[in-house]
């Protein structure tokens, strides 16, 4: 099936292979299926929308097909077939849809899957792009999105700035990115006040093309295949959601910090790679809030060098940092959200400080195995100073369905040590470093530099600020 350009948006390079023969259709592959309404001298028949993803040589390869059969398996159709467009993806009046193309994000494959898959498969529902000048009236048009390609740090924090200005309309967002992404619409959109605020809340479709994408894969950790049926790649269930999903509110906290704190940016530049810092008070994030072994490896592995290996990079920049075995120098209080009840945790050096809002920091990365999708609760991880050999034993215990916690040791003083692992409402983390390069934290991905005896608060938010669409299970 063809592409096409409109409104002055380029036309994607994408084509759906049209086949008759099923003979080779797979079901984890298998995106959605359609009926076609009969006609004169045609019976009726199903259309199915596989993708299939291949690696070559550091190349990915999108091959989305779709195959006409003259009938389909009752089971199959219970789990894939679609009747038509759902509410959230049809554009009028009252809602307005957008596609956000994050260029940067991962192993910066997100223009090649809207090219190659996102955009024809779209056509195929009567869908067609809009350029982003478009007008409120041209946004209303049935049938449309608005299409946006990031061009820098800043676009998506851009346009979320514009969400905010009425409740009058409500807005989908389909996001092909990582957990950047979506801090990213948090922390752009500008409140709404009034009585229909809550109910009008942002909706985000989350395509996974980030390096984690640990929100996707804990939203979607409940998703149970069916016993002997292969598991689905992330993005084949990012587009059944995306035409199935539900939406649920997203639960979200906020994380201070002390004056002279500031945000750390590495840019690409034609001078090469350029360092940007801008002063920050606070944070909304969704998934992670750290300081140590974690926030670090986020922030030393955020190169162009280390980010071609997409989520390997962590791997390789982790060797580095257990070779150093940095033991932070901070204090830990945890407490109500009022501040109330402060308890400070007995020691004053660590290896991981972690707040998880989510259970997967990747898709086997299992930080926090009590916590369920979207329950709105924080738990924190956290081990003393251990040499890089016991980081790296509790690190692949984590990716071994979360068995690091409740690890214990005999730590060299003689004393029993392990890993930490408790709910929480509130956090107060202090660093007390004195070189600069250990004073980072991290927020879903955003590395912030606190000052020497810099305090960073972390506490559940009572209100979403973001609904996220979801598998329909999830909120069963």
């Amino acid at each position: 099936m063809s592409t096409h350009k409109s409104d002055g948006v380029p036309a994607g390079i994408g084509q759906i292979e049209i086949s008759g023969d099923d003979s080779m259709l797979k079901v984890e592959e298998v995106v959605f299926i359609f009926k076609r309404s009969p006609g004169r001298n045609r019976p009726d028949s199903y259309d199915v929308v596989t993708l299939r993803e291949q690696t070559r040589e550091h190349e990915t390869l999108f091959n989305l097909s779709q195959a006409n059969v003259s009938d389909v398996l009752q089971s199959l159709a219970d789990e894939f077939l679609i009747e038509g467009l759902p509410d959230y993806l049809q554009s009028g009046p009252s809602r307005h849809v957008h596609v956000i193309v994050s260029t940067g994000s991962g192993t910066g494959l997100a223009s090649k899957f809207y090219n190659s898959v996102l955009q024809p498969l779209l056509e195929t529902r009567g869908l067609r792009a809009l350029d982003p000048s478009a007008d409120v009236g041209r946004r209303s048009i049935p049938n449309t999105y608005t299409l946006y390609i990031t061009q820098n740090a800043d676009s998506v924090r851009d346009f979320a700035r514009d969400l905010g200005n009425t409740a009058a309309v409500q807005h989908t967002v389909v996001l092909l990115s990582g957990d950047g992404g979506v801090i990213e619409l948090l922390n752009g959109r500008a409140p709404v006040e009034g009585p229909d605020a809550q109910s009008n809340l942002p909706l985000v479709a989350v395509l996974p093309l980030g390096t984690g994408n640990a929100l996707f894969h804990s939203s979607h950790k409940s998703v149970h295949q069916k016993a002997g049926s292969p598991e689905p790649s992330p993005l084949v269930q990012g587009l059944r959601t995306l035409f199935t999903g539900k939406a649920a509110p997203l639960p979200s906290f906020k994380a201070e910090f002390p004056p002279g704190s500031h945000v750390i940016n590495t840019e690409k530049s034609e001078n090469g790679l350029e360092r940007r810092t801008n002063l920050v008070s606070h944070l909304h994030g969704a998934v992670v809030a750290s300081y140590g072994f974690h926030s670090q490896l986020v922030w030393e592995s955020d190169t162009p060098e280390y980010r071609k290996h997409g989520a390997k990079r962590f791997g390789m920049a982790a060797q580095e940092l257990l070779k150093e075995s940095h033991a932070y120098h901070a204090t830990v209080e945890l407490g109500g959200k009022d501040g109330s009840r402060l308890h400070k945790l007995d020691r004053d050096r660590y290896a991981y400080i972690l707040v998880a809002a989510v259970s997967n920091l990747e898709k086997t990365f299992t930080i926090s195995p009590a916590t369920k999708p979207l329950d709105g609760k924080l738990r924190l991880v956290h081990f003393g100073a251990v040499n890089g050999e016991k980081t790296m034993e509790i690190m692949m215990a984590a990716y071994d369905g979360g068995k690091h916690v409740g690890m214990r040791w005999t730590g060299e003083d003689g004393k029993e040590e392990g890993v930490g692992y408790e709910e929480l409402d509130m956090i107060k983390i202090t660093t007390l470093e004195e070189d600069a390069r250990w004073r980072k934290v991290c927020i879903d991905g955003t590395i912030v530099e606190l000052p020497q005896g810099g305090i960073m608060t972390v506490k559940t938010e009572e209100q979403p600020r973001l609904q996220l669409l979801v598998d329909p299970s999830v909120v069963a």
